[in-house]
């Protein structure tokens, strides 16, 4: 979770979004992520989207943290956002935990083959979002193959199917509702 001093936290706005819904850009403020997941992404050249961070609960985002045009951040799930300005010394603390997560989020394209880089970022997911239940780690993301190919830098025929085969692999179960466990004997 990212510290923000709580003396500094006055609430100015709060959104609740529906998954895909966009967060607008508040000049001078971030956005405190209370409930749900928030993806950071950009576009490249050939338009195609560029995932620059996942985000969760105590998490605080917004374009300070970046100079990519164009910047969005898109609810993955449905999302509770507060906004809050932020003195300069609670900066240095939100950009520790920007860069740790997103170094982390990076070194999955250390993993050059897609079922490996697959399950690597499934395994992140379950450790930064997951929910302990009795048969794994379970992510109620809402996670499309779409939007886990787009992630992994996969084509979507792709994530499909190594998801499929992952399953079968007893690696992972897929339940209705796009959600994902990840197996306790696979941890």
């Amino acid at each position: 979770m990212t510290a923000v001093h709580s003396a500094s936290i006055r609430p100015l706005q709060s959104l609740q979004l529906k998954p895909r819904q966009i967060i607008p850009d508040e000049p001078g403020h971030l956005w405190r992520i209370q409930k749900g997941v928030v993806r950071t992404c950009t576009w490249d050249e050939e338009g195609d989207l560029v995932t620059l961070g996942i985000w969760g609960v105590g998490d605080c985002i917004g374009n300070r943290f970046t100079t990519m045009t164009p910047f969005q951040m898109e609810s993955l799930c449905e999302v509770e956002v507060q906004a809050i300005p932020v003195s300069s010394q609670d900066l240095g603390s939100v950009l520790r935990s920007h860069i740790h997560h997103m170094e982390t989020l990076f070194s999955m394209n250390s993993y050059k083959l897609a079922p490996q880089r697959l399950l690597f970022f499934l395994h992140w997911l379950g450790h930064r979002f997951g929910r302990q239940v009795e048969q794994g780690q379970l992510l109620d993301l809402g996670l499309t193959h779409q939007l886990i190919a787009e992630i992994t830098g996969i084509n979507r025929i792709t994530a499909t199917r190594i998801l499929k085969d992952l399953e079968r692999e007893g690696k992972i179960r897929q339940l209705p509702k796009q959600r994902i466990v990840l197996p306790n004997s696979n941890r």
